[in-house]
């Protein structure tokens, strides 16, 4: 169950809706609202990428790297080919295999990988050591380091046998959703957070939103609201028609798993006549929310192409003894910034992040 949302949450879209809805409070601003417009406006700028240390990578011209994704698709294959062209760039050899959301498949990829003498294993999207700790066992023996990519908070501890991890914050993400919901509502905040027993990253990021809103505003309301992740794409849509009818005065929706569950409550306020605004995430559904949909602001994660840079610096940094931790930056969007949901547009220029990673990290002095 697990596996299957992790799988809807990397191939997630958002779909065309009501025309924009907002619950902007034109009020005298209580000091709440002014506290969570301070926050949520530092998300907004540009983020800046601050690249590690410079490592030898001369050492590490003719190693084989492997990317294990949880599937294949546009996304995984962004990240990849990011990826690719990273350790390419040191001499070394990308592979790519396809999980196919399974951990018997994934199993059999680490088997094949460290056959083929890798040099290191990067996972993306799901927890190797909790979903194969058998298959990270066997790497950790062969003396190949295995990195999680977008498997869990930056700050949760490294689980056993997972040499680093590169992920955006998704505490971080909710309650820069909490901050933008608050102070659009002037601390009248009446909300749900939509998550899932399925995901740790997505029940970091709603348990987040929930205790940025007790910080800052005890009188308001936010209670997750639990999607059931065998069922939700039948299931979801009904479900939270039916919490909105029994608590009319909810007035903004948050989705913990960023545009994966959007669809659904567009669905549910389109069918009662609701303008509810949603706060989303993860960006996958940004054109969407241009167009005009229920959404009002998106927290975006890194795109894929850095993702797949960063991805890249962590295994080549582990093969050579060196692993770090790499929180990746998000940004707030909404339509004073969103552009035209470009999403890696949004996030400054990427040929020169991968210029200075070839020049100043892996081919740098130490």
């Amino acid at each position: 169950m697990t596996l299957g949302f992790i799988v809807g949450l990397i191939g997630s879209a958002c779909s065309e809706g009501d025309t924009q809805a907002t619950a902007v409070d034109t009020g005298p601003r209580t000091d709440c609202a002014v506290e969570a417009k301070v926050r949520y406006e530092k998300a907004m700028a540009v983020p800046e990428f601050e690249l590690p240390p410079a490592i030898d990578g001369s050492s590490l011209a003719d190693k084989k790297f492997a990317y294990v994704g949880i599937i294949s698709n546009s996304v995984v294959k962004q990240k990849f080919e990011a990826f690719k062209e990273a350790v390419e760039s040191v001499g070394a050899e990308a592979i790519l295999f396809d999980g196919k959301g399974r951990p018997d498949v994934i199993t059999q990829a680490f088997g094949s990988a460290i056959a083929q003498k890798v040099s290191g294993i990067v996972t993306d999207g799901y927890d190797a050591a909790a979903l194969v700790p058998t298959a990270v066992s066997d790497a950790n023996s062969a003396g190949v380091p295995v990195v999680n990519a977008n498997a869990s908070d930056p700050s949760s501890p490294l689980p056993d046998g997972i040499a680093a991890s590169v992920a955006p914050s998704v505490k971080l993400m909710g309650a820069t959703q909490a901050d933008y919901a608050l102070a659009e509502t002037n601390c009248k905040l009446n909300a749900i957070t939509i998550s899932t027993s399925g995901s740790q990253l997505v029940i970091d990021s709603a348990e987040s939103f929930v205790e940025e809103v007790k910080s800052l505003c005890p009188d308001c309301k936010a209670e997750i609201e639990e999607a059931n992740t065998a069922t939700y794409a039948t299931s979801l849509a009904p479900q939270l028609q039916s919490v909105l009818q029994r608590d009319p005065a909810i007035n903004y929706i948050a989705s913990a798993a960023g545009d994966n569950f959007v669809p659904y409550a567009i669905q549910a306020t389109s069918a009662l006549g609701r303008e509810v605004p949603i706060a989303s995430g993860e960006g996958s559904g940004l054109t969407d929310a241009v167009k005009g949909n229920s959404v009002a602001s998106s927290v975006l994660w890194t795109p894929g192409e850095i993702m797949g840079y960063f991805s890249a610096d962590a295994v080549l940094r582990a093969a050579v003894g060196e692993p770090v931790n790499v929180e990746l930056p998000i940004r707030l969007v909404n339509s004073s910034n969103w552009g035209d949901g470009n999403v890696d547009g949004l996030f400054g220029d990427t040929n020169e992040l991968k210029r200075r990673f070839k020049e100043e990290v892996w081919n740098g002095q130490p």
